[in-house]
């Protein structure tokens, strides 16, 4: 077993409970690496399809508490502060891309398009850090309130997941990675880019682990391990790098585009369609 949360009494109710007030408390220090990704993995994929949901509500929840935080220092024209909150607000929301641009493209276009950004984070990016509050709020108020949007159709009780959307999701986002955020960045003005990328492979942990890897271990050992060991590769090289600058881009590339390979080829494995990489 790796690092992380250990096994209690071998319930794995109690396992996937622990692992999201984990992922809660690191979301709230701002910072995915303070989370040590447990084995918090459920037998069949119903089960883990349920298990991921609260880490979506939490992620989405902290969200939007950065960005109505946001809002409100702009309305006070504290462009710091609200240069921080934007920054908050980030993690919760890329740590969920595995399922934004999925389950809800309308709002994920309005939220975080990029790069050439009219609304949304990055359309308001620019202008907050070079401290231009004064002319942004309108745009903040539109985010905020698509953020709120999503929060509430995430946190409705009757709303649920697919295993072939959140495996659509993590394949798509494990390409990106490598093809487009590795090339130059996605958040430059504000420097998150690399938090950014971290967040983003935190997101695809946590889904493989809790939905997909116990499954896939069942059916095809090898594939499982190999999927879970190019993760934590790139978490490593994540991590590890200072700066974007410093980051083996080369060698990004070519294991986010395995690992979205190898999920495409678990598709099959766990009677699922093989997810679409690229547009």
């Amino acid at each position: 077993m790796r690092d992380g949360i250990q096994a209690v009494g071998g319930d794995a109710a109690l396992k996937r409970r622990a692992i999201n007030s984990m992922a809660l408390a690191a979301l709230l220090l701002g910072t995915v690496w303070a989370l040590s990704i447990g084995q918090a993995k459920a037998d069949d994929l119903a089960d883990g399809v349920k298990a991921f949901k609260p880490f979506v509500v939490e992620a989405i929840g902290n969200t939007l508490k950065g960005a109505e935080t946001m809002q409100k220092a702009v309305d006070a024209g504290d462009a710091k502060a609200a240069q921080k909150a934007w920054i908050d607000a980030r993690v919760g929301w890329e740590s969920i891309e595995v399922i934004t641009g999925e389950f809800f493209p309308d709002l994920d276009e309005s939220i975080d398009v990029w790069p050439d950004a009219k609304k949304g984070f990055h359309g308001i990016e620019a202008a907050l850090f070079a401290g231009n509050v004064k002319d942004i709020k309108p745009a903040v108020d539109e985010l905020v309130a698509n953020i709120r949007a999503f929060d509430k159709k995430v946190g409705d009780p009757a709303y649920q997941f697919t295993a072939q959307g959140i495996l659509n999701g993590t394949a798509g986002l494990a390409y990106e990675i490598g093809e487009n955020k590795s090339k130059g960045g996605e958040s430059p003005y504000s420097g998150n880019s690399l938090a950014d990328m971290r967040n983003n492979i935190h997101g695809i942990h946590v889904a493989y682990d809790v939905v997909f890897e116990q499954p896939l271990r069942a059916k095809d050992n090898a594939l499982g391990q190999k999927a879970d060991d190019e993760i934590h590769v790139i978490e490593a090289m994540l991590k590890k790098a200072p700066d974007l600058k410093s980051v083996d881009v080369a060698l990004l590339r070519k294991t986010s585009e395995n690992l979205a390979v190898d999920l495409q080829e678990a598709a099959g494995k766990l009677g699922l369609e093989k997810p679409k990489l690229g547009e």
